[in-house]
C-alpha cells in the first residue's frame, strides 16, 4: 500500500514541487506588493535613501561605516535606476531572496522535509517578512544575518567532515555583522559559545593551521574599516553597541513599544508595521512549538530559539528595530509546532500512509487560510487604517509622475523631507530651490503654497494620504515682474 501511494507523481515530487510553488509566489508577491501596498515611502525609508546616497570614498573617516553593506548595494541601486521607488527597495528585494533562501536551508536542517517546507511557506509568504522584503531600510539585515549564521553554523556544529570553506564563510558572515547595529552581541555569544561548546572546538580543531589563520585574517581585514572608523569617530561605536541617555522606564517602554504592534489583535499603533504582525494563527503554532519544545530544551535548535528571543527582547530596549528579528526564532517555533502536529496525527495511523497522504489537506488549508487571510490585512490595512498609513507618503510618485524635468522643485524651509528630494537633482537631473525667486525655470512646483507675483498656480494634484487632499501645487511663469 504505501508504495502504491509513493508511485504518485504529485507525492514522489512533492518537495520539489512545494518549493517551486513558493518560488513562483514569493516572485509574484516581490513584484506586485511595492506597487500595492504600502502607498509610498516610510521616514525611514527616505533616511536610508538619503545615508546612501552620500556614501563616498571618505566614508571610513567620516564614519558612514555602520549598515555599510546594505547602503553600498542601495547606492548602487541608486546610481544605475535613479531616484525611484523601485531603486530604493531593490536591495531590501534582493537580500530577502537570500534570506529566504537560508531560511529554507534552516529549517530543512532542523525539521524533516515535509515540516520544513509548510514552516517555509508560512515564513517567507508572511506579511511580517514581506514587509522587509519591500521596505527600502537596513532592517532586513537582521533576519538576513542571523538566518544565514545559524544556517552556517548548523552546518559545523556536529560535522565530522567540515568544509573549510564553509567555516570560511562564517567568518566573513559573523565580520560583515557587525556593521549592523547590535549584532556585535551576537557575535560575542558565538565567540564565548566556542570558547567553551565541545562540538564547536571539535569543528575549529578539524581545520589546518593555515586554514585557520586564513579565516582569521580574513576576518580582520573584513572589520578593518569599522575599527578604524570607530577610532576617528567613536560615536560610532556608541551607534552600533549603546543608545543615548537611556533610562530603565526608556528600556522598558521602547521593549513595549516595540512589539505591540506584533501581537495587538484589538488596537492599531502608530508604526510602520501593521497590529497585528503575526496572525492569530501563526501564535497559535508558536504556542505549540513552546510546548512541544519544553521537555526538550537540551536540543540545540532550542538552545538557539532561547538565546535569539532574549536577544531579540532585550535589545529591543535599547533600539526598537532590532525586534523584528523575531521573525527568525517565530519560523523555527511555528516549524516546531507544524512537526508536532504531524507527528500527532502520524502516531493516530502508524501503518497507513494513506491517511499520512489524507493529512496534508487540512495543513494546506490552514497554510492557505493564514497566508490569504494575512496578505488580505496586510493590503488592505496599509489603505484604510490612518495610524499606519500617516506613516508613509507618495510624494515621490506624485513628483516623478507630474513634474518634468524642466521644473524647479521648491523644498521650504519647513519641509523635513528636503535632503531625501535633493536627491532628485543628482539621480534624475530635476533643479530644486529653497524659493521661488530663486528658480530659474519656466515652471515650479512645491508642497506648500507659494506666494509670489512671478508665477501663478496652474495645477494642484491630490493625494489620498494627504489630509485635504492637496499635496502638490505647480505654478506657471507669468511675467518677469515681482518678488516673493
Amino acid at each position: 500500500m504505501k508504495k502504491h501511494v509513493e508511485q504518485f507523481f504529485l507525492y514522489r515530487y512533492r518537495f520539489i514541487i512545494g518549493y517551486i510553488l513558493l518560488s513562483v509566489a514569493f516572485f509574484i508577491l516581490l513584484t506586485l506588493l511595492p506597487g500595492v501596498a504600502p502607498t509610498g515611502l516610510s521616514e525611514a525609508e527616505m533616511a536610508s535613501t538619503v545615508q546612501a546616497s552620500a556614501l563616498d570614498s571618505e566614508f571610513i573617516k567620516q564614519g558612514n561605516i555602520i549598515n555599510l553593506p546594505y547602503f553600498a548595494l542601495q547606492k548602487g541601486s541608486l546610481a544605475i535606476f535613479g531616484l525611484n521607488l523601485f531603486a530604493i527597495k531593490l536591495p531590501s528585494m534582493i537580500i530577502a531572496v537570500a534570506t529566504a533562501i537560508f531560511i529554507i536551508l534552516l529549517l530543512n536542517r532542523w525539521f524533516k522535509s515535509d515540516v520544513a517546507i509548510v514552516g517555509s511557506v508560512l515564513t517567507v509568504l508572511s506579511t511580517a517578512f514581506l514587509f522587509l522584503a519591500t521596505s527600502g531600510t537596513p532592517a532586513i539585515m537582521y533576519i538576513f544575518w542571523l538566518a544565514l549564521v545559524l544556517w552556517l553554523g548548523s552546518k559545523i556544529v556536529g560535522n565530522d567532515n567540515v568544509n573549510p570553506l564553509l567555516v570560511i564563510f562564517f567568518f566573513i558572515s559573523i565580520a560583515l555583522s557587525l556593521y549592523t547595529p547590535y549584532l556585535a552581541y551576537v557575535a560575542l555569544a558565538i565567540t564565548v559559545a566556542g570558547l567553551i561548546h565541545p562540538h564547536l572546538r571539535f569543528a575549529l580543531k578539524q581545520l589546518k593551521i593555515y586554514q585557520l589563520i586564513l579565516c582569521i585574517l580574513i576576518f580582520v581585514l573584513s572589520v578593518a574599516p569599522l575599527v578604524i572608523s570607530c577610532v576617528l569617530n567613536p560615536s560610532t561605536l556608541q551607534n552600533l553597541l549603546f543608545t543615548n541617555n537611556l533610562s530603565f522606564e526608556g528600556f522598558i517602554a521602547n521593549i513595549t513599544n516595540a512589539f505591540a504592534p506584533f501581537f495587538s489583535f484589538s488596537l492599531a499603533y502608530s508604526s510602520v508595521y501593521l497590529a497585528p504582525l503575526f496572525g492569530l494563527a501563526t501564535v497559535a503554532l508558536v504556542i505549540i512549538g513552546i510546548l512541544a519544545s519544553v521537555g526538550k530544551m537540551f536540543m540545540s535548535r532550542n538552545t538557539v530559539v532561547s538565546l535569539l528571543v532574549i536577544f531579540s527582547i532585550f535589545l529591543s530596549g535599547l533600539s526598537q528595530d532590532v525586534a523584528i528579528s523575531i521573525i527568525i526564532p517565530i519560523a523555527i517555533l511555528s516549524a516546531a509546532g507544524i512537526e508536532s502536529i504531524v507527528e500527532k496525527w502520524y502516531t493516530l495511523f502508524p501503518e497507513n500512509p494513506y491517511a499520512h497522504l489524507l493529512g496534508i489537506v487540512p495543513m494546506v488549508a490552514v497554510m492557505i487560510f493564514i497566508i490569504s487571510s494575512g496578505l488580505s490585512h496586510f493590503i488592505f490595512g496599509y489603505h484604510y487604517i490612518p495610524r499606519v498609513v500617516n506613516n508613509f507618503n507618495n510624494d515621490l510618485t506624485i513628483v516623478k509622475e507630474n513634474v518634468p524635468n524642466d521644473t524647479t522643485l521648491i523644498l521650504t524651509a519647513d519641509h523635513k523631507n528636503n535632503d531625501f528630494f535633493r536627491l532628485l537633482e543628482k539621480y534624475d537631473g530635476y533643479q530644486t530651490a529653497d524659493k521661488a525667486k530663486n528658480a530659474k525655470t519656466n515652471q515650479i512646483a512645491s508642497f506648500n503654497p507659494v506666494y509670489s507675483g512671478k508665477y501663478e498656480l496652474k495645477q494642484i494634484i491630490t493625494s489620498p494620504n494627504t489630509r485635504n487632499s492637496d499635496r502638490l501645487y505647480i505654478y506657471s511663469l507669468v511675467t518677469e515682474k515681482g518678488e516673493e
